[in-house]
């Protein structure tokens, strides 16, 4: 699967623009990402080779790991995995939920749901309690119940890390979906755009535009192997 990216932030006068595009593939079970191009040119044989020195890196700590280690990284994963979850599920208490219409998603007839946080709400999960700080809308497939798109929007601002990262009011974000390979559903796209202070001092404007594509399959057995000097 590869994914492209579109920045652009401020700070006072100055704005800059980049992107990036990434091939993102499963090793050892964990996702991991390799830049392939940037500013929409291919890497130079120089930063191609920095790319593949990472991954041999990555393959020859692994080819490294004892049983324990190996069952230590994993336990880890599942952990983040878990949390995530928990997360997810604190949504349908966070919110209350009322129908806004219908819409047409990716030639799909779709229910508009908006998603309003509900003020008595008290989150068990620690990373849970930003849902009371955000509005949204879900546009779910009328023929199967399947999340097609998400829309977000902060309606209060959001401290990070100890108040030394500030999301303003105002900021963005969506995900749409698509049906890939007739099999799965995957994210296409997905956008950010907010303000944001750094330690309360640094003002910052950003504008993130994430594509995917060319969703490919990889085998169970596969394996990567560092390259020989």
């Amino acid at each position: 699967m590869e994914t492209s990216s579109e920045q652009e932030w401020k700070n006072g006068q100055r704005t800059k623009r980049q992107s990036e595009t990434n091939e993102i593939m499963s090793l050892y079970g964990q996702p991991y990402r390799r830049l392939v191009a940037s500013d929409g040119k291919p890497l130079t044989a120089a930063e191609q080779k920095k790319e593949q020195a990472k991954i041999d890196k990555l393959a020859a700590e692994r080819a490294r790991e004892t049983p324990r280690q190996q069952e230590s990284r994993v336990a880890k994963y599942a952990r983040e995995r878990r949390r995530r979850r928990a997360f997810l599920q604190e949504i349908p208490n966070a919110y209350s939920f009322q129908l806004a219409g219908e819409a047409n998603v990716a030639g799909r007839g779709a229910w508009m749901i908006d998603a309003t946080p509900v003020p008595s709400y008290q989150p068990r999960d620690s990373r849970a309690k930003m849902l009371t700080k955000f509005k949204g809308r879900f546009y779910v497939a009328k023929q199967d119940s399947t999340l097609l798109k998400l829309e977000a929007e902060a309606i209060d601002s959001v401290s990070f890390g100890l108040v030394l990262a500030r999301l303003e009011g105002g900021a963005r974000f969506s995900l749409e979906k698509s049906y890939v390979n007739n099999e799965l559903w995957m994210p296409v796209r997905i956008k950010v755009d907010f303000d944001a202070r750094l330690a309360l001092l640094k003002k910052m404007r950003v504008d993130v535009e994430i594509s995917y594509s060319d969703f490919r399959k990889f085998q169970s057995e596969s394996r990567v192997l560092p390259l020989e000097p």
